[in-house]
């Protein structure tokens, strides 16, 4: 079996059959889930391929926040003008978005540290497509 086989098999599925990651790298993919560090472990992603794979869908889930709070903004200018209807439709959008990004980066965090590879819901299907990371070798 090549070097190239398995880890196409582990970017297709998330999962590994080799040997558990470094401590070191665990944490470092541990701690890109935390908003602006993600950048951190996508600038030493290029070196290990567990921290590949877990800072870039740390990115992606970063960019998701960010897409969430400008939504947020735009609902707080534009329906937030509404008296009930809404503060219930902002306080609502803004619950959920703020959980589901708590939730994900909670679980990366954990999934990462304990030296899982795992793809998150919705957004790790698109990890391979994080631009300046070469996800086959050779």
């Amino acid at each position: 079996m090549n070097e190239n086989a398995g880890e196409n098999a582990i970017a297709e599925t998330g999962e590994s059959s080799g040997a558990k990651p470094s401590a070191g790298s665990r944490w470092v993919a541990a701690v890109g889930y935390i908003a602006f560090v993600c950048f951190f472990s996508l600038w030493r992603a290029k070196k290990d391929p567990f921290i590949r794979r877990h800072a870039s869908q740390a990115v992606l889930l970063f960019i998701a926040e960010c897409a969430a709070l400008a939504a947020a903004v735009i609902l707080v200018s534009t329906i937030g003008k509404i008296k009930i209807a809404g503060l219930v439709v902002v306080g609502f959008f803004n619950l959920v978005t703020g959980l589901a990004a708590l939730i994900l980066s909670f679980a990366g965090f954990i999934k990462a540290l304990f030296g899982e590879d795992w793809k998150m819901p919705f957004l790790g299907e698109y990890r391979e497509k994080v631009p300046g990371l070469r996800w086959q070798e050779g």
